[in-house]
């Protein structure tokens, strides 16, 4: 289990290593190439999330449709591309028009539907958050990576360098990650499970979340370098100071969110409380952004990491266990899609707001928002306990019938193990009882 999912995590990881490698410099970069168009910079930090949330669903039905492993591929190679067109680009526009093919490469929710087919549901959850964690890993090391390396040897390269990763990691692709088995669904996927799966509660508050969540960080990235430097004076080959020591406070920020979050199934808390840490960076960071306040923008910077940090994983990790089985890749490839609508307008956005409005307004207005988003997310219900139960199939087993039984969720049938898996809530029927109904069924 640990080589198909750390195979996935690699690949999910460089990919977002390359999307966010840059976020620190590029606005620096873009001032490089002669724009002094804020909003500009802004698009083209956010501008991959344009073909993102254009691609995202529809790789999603290609990777249900066909080999979801090709699929993975074709997106790294696009993505690929998008990285050479953005290291080899000698004005703003050009580097946007990477962006925007880098975005293409739209492979998130297949390889999180790659893992659901792979991993028993009990591991699934596990599974998801280490995902989760390779893809927060991958955000430390661009930041402590992208500003340094960027600043020492030009972001030109670190476009080359995503390039190449890339491409790489096709290779473990094909030789560590196996095929998916053939899962058939004993409820038929059809347009009121698409309705279903968009009235859910619970789905709809973490896809509002997520877009909240990617909308601050890209906000972030948009302000956060060209404030210290321009406004607060400090030199741009010190960035990677105040990234590095926030990624490390993010870092010890981690494991107890975690824990709290798996160990003692309070995912919903940690989320409010991360929340609550984003509302306060925000005001930190506008009442620090003057000459005098350049340690007070920091700690908010910090803050920022800290609770950006805490959110990534566990917000990951929710997507996955809401959705009933046969409607995960949709539910995932809908998530994503809200994550990507909120990185562009947070890109674009703070680009604006940073040339035309006072930011200490701005943060407080944020602020607010947060403060609304947190008694929207009291809403949330923490997940069910499940559970599943496999049995061999054989023709005397009436799935309706099991269907029926009070307690179970759902069942599918997966054809490579000829086994029924029936997932069930175990607060409202044992494992032993439930065994039991299905014996006198069948």
């Amino acid at each position: 289990m640990f080589k198909i999912i750390g195979s996935l995590s690699l690949i999910a990881g460089f990919r977002f290593f390359g999307l966010f490698v840059v976020m620190p410099t590029l606005g620096l970069y873009a001032l490089s190439l002669g724009t002094t168009n804020t909003a500009l910079i802004g698009f083209a930090i956010s501008s991959y999330a344009i073909s993102q949330i254009i691609f995202q669903i529809p790789f999603g039905v290609l990777g249900d449709k066909y080999s979801k492993r090709n699929i993975i591929a074709l997106g790294l190679v696009i993505f690929a591309i998008g990285s050479l067109i953005c290291a080899f680009a000698n004005s703003i526009e050009m580097v946007i028009l990477g962006r925007i093919v880098q975005g293409a490469g739209a492979i998130g929710s297949v390889v999180s539907a790659k893992i659901t087919d792979l991993i028993k549901e009990e591991k699934r959850g596990s599974a998801m958050a280490f995902m989760g964690i390779s893809i927060f890993i991958s955000f430390i090391l661009a930041m402590l990576i992208g500003p340094s390396f960027g600043i020492r040897f030009g972001l030109d390269k670190l476009f080359l360098l995503t390039a190449i990763l890339s491409l790489l990691t096709i290779i473990p692709l094909y030789v560590l990650v196996p095929k998916a088995p053939h899962l058939e669904y004993t409820i038929n996927r059809d347009k009121k499970n698409y309705i279903k799966v968009l009235k859910n509660k619970n789905i709809m508050l973490l896809n509002i979340s997520v877009l909240l969540q990617k909308f601050l960080m890209t906000f972030a990235f948009s302000i956060i370098p060209i404030i210290l430097v321009h406004h607060l004076g400090l030199d741009k080959n010190e960035i990677w100071k105040v990234f590095a020591i926030s990624a490390l406070f993010g870092i010890i920020a981690l494991a107890p969110s975690m824990i709290i979050a798996e160990k003692f199934k309070r995912p919903k808390g940690v989320l409010l409380f991360a929340i609550a840490l984003f509302a306060i960076a925000y005001l930190l960071i506008g009442f620090g952004d003057s000459k005098q306040m350049l340690i007070l923008y920091s700690i908010g910077v910090v803050m920022f990491f800290c609770a950006f940090c805490m959110h990534e994983p566990i917000l990951q990790n929710l997507a996955s266990k809401y959705p009933k089985m046969q409607e995960k890749s949709l539910s995932l490839g809908i998530f994503t899609t809200f994550g990507y609508i909120g990185s562009f307008f947070g890109g674009v956005i703070g680009g604006i707001l940073l040339k035309k409005a006072y930011f200490l307004d701005v943060s407080v207005i944020i602020a607010v928002v947060m403060v609304l988003w947190f008694i929207l997310l009291l809403f949330l219900e923490n997940p069910k306990f499940t559970e599943n139960l496999y049995i061999k199939l054989n023709s005397n087993i009436n799935v309706k019938q099991i269907n029926a039984i009070s307690g179970v969720i759902e069942s599918y049938v997966n054809k490579s193990e000829n086994l029924l898996v029936i997932k069930f809530n175990n607060k409202e029927i044992s494992k032993e009882d439930l065994e039991k109904q299905i014996k006198q069924i069948v």
